[in-house]
């Protein structure tokens, strides 16, 4: 007899390990609701769809039911099947399985020597991935919209062109993306082994299928690059197109609309802005009445209406004239009581009456006015002194120069803010989308009304909102600039007058 310590002891190679069969579990969506429906149907529902499977027979039932219990393989839900309807029950099954897949309720968990590796969760009913790719797995790479973030599940890789989200439930597959090839340079013809050093030996034999997977629902490319070289996708910046398909329904299933998540989270925010306490300008009040008659047409105003960059020094806006723009632009006209928040009313529209939206005029050159950086407050009707000359004044009269291509600094820029707690609070996913939309109706408000008004009027498509914080003191992620406007005397007719 030898034992470890014998001189005579046979070292026996360990056996190679099998290599792994990569198999399917199945699931309903995490966040699925079975519900009754009329008639004995039967219903699902995930967040905000929802499709009635019609009357189940037990058979049906009974695998519906196991799979919203947990991962189920294919030969549990025949037996579920044969339990409840014998051996003809289990042909039901395929059918069944295609209804659910085809309409989004699905989640297929890839496994390996029993080992979950990374979870396909759907999004909403399949479409086929416009980026699919159904060849050798070897030389691929990550898309450029693909984003691996951390979840409650743990890390989550995402597209906006895919229609899945992926779980990884191994942490080896993280480091496999990492090591995945950059895109191929020209002349270079070689595809880069996957690095597997990171995997289990039983489950190194997976990587294959799991990265042919990714490919087919499209969060991998060839290296080359061809795919997404075509102008339907080389326009889209990776975030702006995160930006258009997580703002809207159907590419994602995250809460969304106004859910007021935050009820009993946070105290919402007050219609109007709370003063600043420092010194002020009142500024006069706008004749409405005299306006109603004597103001121009809508049409006269829609089509007179331009972007003018070229302001009359000489005669600059003054204290009246800017009073009269704000009183006709952005002022609150009453507060009301919406039950669980305070809403506003100003002349222009705001979805859900949030008027998240403030106005900071940087003034430069405006008669009546000293230069600084002020807030509109638009209930008391007065300009509040936030800031006084200084760098960060200058960085911000220099961005907006810039950004109209103007030989000097405007007479004065309005600074547009957003108090992003009064839409967050109410909204989900479509928050930040919804600011931006009223951004653009103030900017349609705004230039209706210097074109009524005979003065300069231009809005801008960017600015800086770091140099706002530094000037302003505010938080950046609490309130911050999401437009700029400029608005200044009207020069003569000249080659600003751009019809944008």
């Amino acid at each position: 007899m030898t034992g470890p310590e014998s001189p005579h002891a046979v070292s026996t190679p360990p056996a190679a390990p099998r290599p792994a069969r990569v198999g399917e579990l199945l699931r309903l969506h995490p966040g699925a609701r079975i519900v009754s429906g009329p008639g004995g149907a039967t219903r699902i529902l995930v967040g905000w769809r929802g499709s009635s499977l019609g009357v189940l027979s037990p058979g049906q039932a009974a695998a519906v039911a196991l799979l919203a219990a947990g991962r189920a393989g294919e030969d549990e839900l025949l037996d579920a099947f044969r339990t409840h309807e014998g051996e003809s029950g289990m042909l039901k099954m395929p059918g069944l399985l295609r209804r659910l897949r085809s309409g989004g309720w699905l989640s297929v968990t890839l496994e390996a020597a029993g080992v979950p590796l990374l979870t396909f969760r759907p999004l909403g009913p399949a479409v086929a991935p416009v980026l699919r790719h159904d060849g050798d797995p070897a030389g691929l790479r990550l898309s450029r919209f693909a984003v691996l973030r951390a979840d409650v599940t743990g890390m989550v890789l995402e597209s906006p062109l895919a229609h899945v989200a992926a779980e990884l439930h191994d942490p080896a597959l993280a480091g496999l993306l990492a090591a995945l090839p950059g895109r191929r340079e020209a002349g270079d013809d070689t595809g880069a082994p996957q690095d597997v050093r990171h995997f289990a030996a039983d489950r190194c034999e997976a990587v294959p299928s799991v990265l042919s997977a990714l490919a087919r629902h499209g969060f991998l490319v060839p290296r080359g690059g061809a795919a997404e070289e075509s102008f339907r996708f080389a326009q889209w910046s990776p975030h702006e197109l995160w930006f258009h398909s997580r703002t809207r329904a159907g590419r994602h299933d995250l809460p969304y609309g106004g859910t007021y998540w935050a009820e009993g989270v946070a105290e919402p925010l007050p219609p109007v802005r709370q003063p600043f306490g420092g010194p002020s300008v009142e500024l006069p009040r706008a004749d409405l009445r005299a306006l109603r008659e004597n103001d121009p047409t809508l049409t006269e105003v829609l089509e007179d209406r331009r972007s003018l960059r070229l302001h009359d020094d000489s005669a600059p806006l003054t204290v009246e004239r800017l009073g009269e723009f704000l009183y006709r632009s952005a002022r609150n006209r009453g507060r009301y009581d919406g039950g669980s928040e305070g809403l506003g009313d100003r002349p222009y529209p705001s979805g859900g009456r949030a008027y998240e939206l403030e106005v900071y005029p940087l003034v430069r050159h405006v008669a009546g006015v000293k230069p600084g950086l002020y807030h509109y407050d638009p209930e008391g009707h007065r300009l509040e002194l936030v800031a006084v000359p200084g760098p960060a004044l200058d960085r911000l009269a220099e961005s907006s120069r810039a950004t109209a291509r103007m030989s000097s600094p405007p007479q004065m820029t309005l600074l547009i803010t957003a108090r992003f707690g009064r839409v967050m609070w109410k909204y989900s996913s479509m928050g930040y989308a919804l600011v931006l939309k009223h951004v653009g109706v103030l900017y349609q408000v705004m230039y209706s009304i210097a074109t009524a008004m005979g003065l300069a009027g231009c809005g801008l498509g960017g600015g800086d909102s770091d140099a706002f914080a530094l000037a302003s003191g505010l938080s950046w992620e609490s309130e911050s600039t999401v437009g700029e406007f400029l608005l200044g005397s009207r020069a003569e007719e000249g080659s600003d007058g751009i019809p944008a």
